[in-house]
Formats: structure tokens, C-alpha cells, sequence
């Protein structure tokens, strides 16, 4: 039986990292079919974090022994500013039971703004078991 975990989400600029307001962050997975299943749409607050996005991640003991299936839900995260670079995140992993925090560095376009421009998605690389 599926359990959940959650993930909150920090967006800042700088190394001083100060925090950015009013991102779109976006929480998806891909199904099977190949479409896209949207968990959460949320705006940073002031402070530049999201609410608490609960998720579904899969039961701890099917991890348990070799072979088992992965401790952990994949998931993308798209994060999104008029003044910054868009940010991509994929396979960012879920465990039960636990809260992750992903921090967002986003960088700000050129003055002026224009065109589309994106940056190369991060794939997070899953940890060491």
C-alpha cells in the first residue's frame, strides 16, 4: 500500500540566498501512458517556500530486501518567475514518511527580458543505498 511523503520547496537568488516571492512551482510525474499527472500548482510566499505538497511514495518494505522496488517516488518540479530563468528538476525523489526540501536556485534574465529562454533540466541522481 502506497504511503506518502511530502516536499517543500525553497526558491532564492544570490549566494546570499534571499528568497524569491511569487514563483510558480509545478509538481508532476509522467504516467505510464506518457502523459503528465499535476500534483500541485503553488506560489512561494514571501519567504520564498511553498506549503507542505503531500505525495505518494511506495511502502518502505518492498525496499527492504534485494531486488526490492526503490525506497522513493520520482517526481519533476518546474519553477517559474517572469524575472528569473525557468528551473527544471527531474526524477527529484520522494520517500514516506519524510519531508524533503528542494532549494531552488533560480538566476535573473538579463535587463532586458526577452525571448524564450530555459535552462537544461537537473536530474537529481538518487542516493546511495
Amino acid at each position: 500500500m502506497p504511503q506518502t511523503g511530502s516536499l517543500v520547496v525553497r526558491a532564492f537568488t544570490s549566494l546570499a540566498q534571499l528568497p524569491v516571492s511569487g514563483a510558480t512551482v509545478i509538481i508532476s510525474s509522467q504516467e505510464e501512458d506518457g502523459r503528465r499527472k499535476v500534483y500541485s500548482i503553488q506560489t512561494t510566499d514571501e519567504s520564498g517556500g511553498t506549503q507542505p505538497i503531500q505525495l505518494e511514495a511506495p511502502d518502505q518494505s518492498l525496499s527492504e530486501s534485494p531486488g526490492g522496488a526503490a525506497p522513493f517516488s520520482d517526481y519533476s518540479l518546474v519553477v517559474e518567475h517572469p524575472e528569473y530563468y525557468l528551473a527544471t528538476f527531474e526524477k527529484l525523489q520522494v520517500f514516506p514518511g519524510i519531508e524533503t526540501v528542494q532549494n531552488v536556485p533560480l538566476v535573473p534574465l538579463p535587463q532586458p527580458a526577452g525571448g524564450d529562454i530555459t535552462a537544461a533540466p537537473v536530474v537529481v541522481t538518487p542516493q546511495p543505498l
